[in-house]
């Protein structure tokens, strides 16, 4: 009877709320695919948070497990940061970073974000006060607004297209190669490479958020490996931090680029001797050993049985 009725209070207090919550959760999806917009719910809000401006001009702190209001500029505070999921997708934002999300796209006024695609085929935009970029591919990459109103962006995982707007314009991004895009729809500069291994230890996106064991291995592996790659050279680093969460990219002026390294020599192609090929292998000309008759044959004495016939003498 205990166990009836204890069974009976699961069923009455707990299938509503699951029903509810799944009901929610197929409704949001309905709302991605029907709108075309990347709803963000709120992972985690780490530090004072992020804050928008409501309706009526107060400002009202972004909560966790909520999602963040469309077309309202966002600000996360200093020292702070937030993380958010939507559509495929995994977003952070870091320390004075002022953001608005507008449908796929999201408008990055300063500050910097971090990326994470787990969905193939699917588009973001991405949009500074002076150039905009589209994003495709699986993968990780940080992207921060330049100065001139530009855009930086760095491939920590994965492969990453990143298209300027104009026709025919689409670079693949892979780990430890960073792009910028030049204010004024003028395309995208030269790709450099960078010290991920810097990077990952220093930047706040990548290491002042709690990570699965799944992105620590990647990061460990891609580091490793950037390493120990063989003739890697590195036309830029990472200099002094001007945030919590910024990355700054210094040139290296005497580096020189892998294009222009000297190539080793390459060894003389082999030619076929005129010498037999048996005595080129062994160092001497080859000699046939006469042929032995067998003494038992010519004795006249029988083979020897086969081992099988030793059980089953004649």
């Amino acid at each position: 009877m205990k166990t009836v009725g204890l069974t009976l209070l699961i069923i009455t207090f707990f299938i509503p709320p699951m029903k509810t919550v799944l009901t929610f959760l197929v409704a949001s999806a309905c709302c991605v695919s029907a709108f075309g917009e990347i709803s963000h719910l709120v992972l985690r809000s780490q530090g004072d948070g992020a804050v928008f401006r409501s309706s009526e001009q107060k400002a009202e702190p972004v909560k966790r497990a909520s999602f963040l209001p469309q077309g309202q500029r966002i600000t996360v505070r200093p020292r702070s940061g937030i993380e958010t999921i939507g559509a495929g997708y995994q977003f952070r934002f870091g320390s004075d970073t002022s953001f608005t999300l507008d449908g796929k796209a999201i408008g990055i006024h300063d500050g910097s974000i971090m990326v994470l695609s787990r969905k193939m085929g699917s588009e973001l935009i991405i949009k500074s006060p002076e150039t905009q970029v589209v994003l495709a591919g699986i993968g990780t990459c940080m992207m921060e607004v330049e100065p001139n109103g530009g855009l930086k962006l760095l491939c920590v995982l994965g492969r990453i297209l990143v298209g300027s707007g104009q026709p025919k314009t689409r670079l693949e991004l892979l780990p430890g190669e960073l792009v910028f895009a030049k204010p004024g729809a003028r395309g995208l500069g030269d790709r450099i490479n960078v010290n991920l291994e810097t990077v990952v230890t220093s930047s706040y996106l990548l290491s002042g958020f709690p990570n699965a064991d799944s992105l620590k291995n990647s990061l460990r592996n891609v580091v490793r490996a950037q390493k120990t790659s063989i003739g890697r050279t590195y036309r830029a680093e990472v200099g002094q931090a001007k945030g919590s969460n910024t990355f700054e990219i210094l040139p290296i002026p005497d580096a020189v680029p892998e294009d222009d390294f000297p190539s080793a020599p390459k060894p003389p192609s082999y030619k076929i001797p005129n010498a037999d090929p048996l005595s080129e292998l062994l160092g001497r000309s080859p000699k046939r050993l006469p042929e032995k008759e067998d003494l038992r044959i010519r004795q006249g004495q029988a083979p020897r049985p086969f081992p099988t016939r030793l059980l089953r003498p004649e």
